[in-house]
Parts: C-alpha cells; structure tokens; sequence
C-alpha cells in the first residue's frame, strides 16, 4: 500500500476505521480473534474490543479444530454413560478467563462446549464476569455444588432462555428450584435428557413462568408431558418432536393432546411417518446437543 500510486490516497489496514475492522472481526471465531487479530497493533487491539463483538459468548466455537475429537469423546461418554471429569475443565476455565478481557460484562448469550465439564470455578467466574446473561447453554457434564449453582443463577437474574441436557443417570438432578428462586424472567426452556414424572413436577413447581419449552429429542415419560401441559398455566408452545417415550398406558397422546388443545397450546410433534424417528440412528440425535441444528434452530423457534 504504501507504494500505490501518490496520486490517489490509499488506506492501511491499521488505519480502518474501528467500527469497519469489528464488522470484519465477526467473521473469526473467539479464537482467532482473541489470540490473533487483536495482536497485530494497537487499532486492531482496540478494534477487537467493540461491544458489538462480544455479545454472544460461544464456547463451542473456540476450538474449532479439536470439535472432531470432541465430538467423538461425546458418543463415548453417551454410550458407556462414563462420568468423570476430563482436561476440557481447564480449557472451559482458561477460555473464560482469556475472553473476559475483551469482553467484559456485555455478553447476553453465554454457551458451553457441548462436549465440555463445567466446573465451579469456572461456572462462578462466568457469572461473576458476565452477570448480563439473558440466554444460556449448559454443557452435558456439570460437577458443580449447590453453592456455586446458587451463586450463578443469582446473578443471572435477566435469563430468560435456559438450554440443558441431563441426560448422566449418574449426575445429580438439575436444580430447577436455584434457577426458579432466582430467575423469575425465565420463559423459554429446552431440556434433552430422561423426563420422568419426577422432573416434570420440579419444573411445574419451580419454573411457573415457562411459556415455551422443548423436550426435543429427549426420552419422556407420557404422565410428565400430560402434567407439564396441564400444570404450567402459562405454556404456548411444546415441542415434543423425535421424542422417545417411556411405556405408560395409564396416559396416551390423546389424553395430551387433547389437555394442550383446551388451554390453547401449540403442541409440536412428529408425523406417524416421521424419517428422523423411524431412523434407527435416531440415537445420535441424542448426541446433537452442541450442533449448530439444535441449539441456534431451536431457539429461534422457542422465540416465536
């Protein structure tokens, strides 16, 4: 550039202006951005540092070039159903801590590796730091205490979308009274994993405000989705598309349908032909909890 013509005044790449180089900068993953650009010179230093840059936190996409073996460590854990803690705890962490310092606290959308464990520290360092989340989502594998469960969603008062998969019979129940008692702003909820009546009625008790929710791809039991539908007064939208359901002839699909048809509820669910359900790879839908497919799809959905 700076033997163009001096007839004519050409620009350097260091001289573009801030908001130009941000538009620009939406095109690299956090990575990239974070331990390239934002190293070339002090302009694009400041210029990776725009707001608009950062208000979505995407955890998944920050190493892209590991995603395969993750992806491969993930239908591992699904089939042995291992539960143990692996070294993706202290990349969740060192992520955290590197994107934080351009970020600061302007994300609204805070989402985990879908093949990552989640931690205390990290999960209390990202709602220390990021306390303006309005949607978030969790990793398959949470090790967390009460404490800093508590903690988190104490901060996270503005969530209003909460993506989870709880699918470990060995982990825990999720706590949905933590979330409930600190997220009253909570209206949209995915849950992937076992639904059981048990579950159901932690969610009817705690998240009374739920007016979409989604259980695609989940295994459910027919009585849980009859009391979900009847129990939340607040339901629009339930999505029980490629579901598996549990063996209860107490309660059948028409039973449900017909309660979501009387309160008004749009009920979404598969053809009797359906491809995806008939597949016998249907498993493997099990294991699409970090792609891009079920979580960006289905939350514009859960959006309507």
């Amino acid at each position: 550039m700076d033997k163009a013509d001096s007839s004519r005044q050409v620009s350097k790449w260091e001289t573009l202006d801030r908001d130009i180089l941000s538009v620009i900068f939406r095109k690299l993953n956090v990575e990239d951005l974070t331990m390239g650009a934002s190293g070339v010179c002090i302009s694009w230093f400041l210029a990776s540092h725009h707001k608009s840059l950062w208000n979505t936190i995407d955890l998944d996409k920050f190493r892209e070039a590991d995603k395969d073996l993750r992806l491969f460590e993930l239908r591992l854990r699904i089939v042995f159903t291992e539960n143990y803690k692996s070294s993706d705890i202290s990349e969740t962490s060192k992520s955290l801590r590197n994107i934080t310092k351009f970020s600061r606290n302007v994300p609204v959308n805070l989402v985990f590796g879908c093949c990552s464990s989640l931690d205390d520290e990290s999960l209390v360092f990202a709602a220390a730091s990021m306390p303006n989340i309005e949607k978030l989502v969790l990793p398959r594998w949470c090790y967390l205490s009460n404490n800093s469960f508590g903690f988190a969603f104490s901060q996270w008062k503005n969530l209003k979308t909460l993506i989870v998969a709880h699918d470990d019979p060995l982990l825990e129940t999720f706590e949905f009274q933590v979330v409930g008692e600190n997220c009253s702003n909570l209206t949209n909820l995915k849950y992937l994993g076992f639904l059981g009546k048990k579950i159901a009625e932690q969610i009817v008790s705690h998240l009374k405000n739920i007016k979409r929710l989604s259980l695609q791809y989940a295994y459910v039991s027919r009585p849980g989705v009859l009391l979900l539908t009847t129990g939340l007064q607040n339901l629009a939208i339930l999505n029980i598309s490629h579901c598996k359901e549990f063996d209860d002839e107490t309660v059948t699909m028409d039973h449900i349908v017909q309660a979501a048809t009387q309160k008004r509820v749009k009920f979404i669910l598969c053809s009797d032909n359906c491809t995806g359900c008939r597949n016998e790879r249907w498993f493997e839908g099990f294991g699409s909890y970090g792609s891009e497919s079920w979580r960006n799809d289905e939350i514009k959905e859960l959006e309507i």
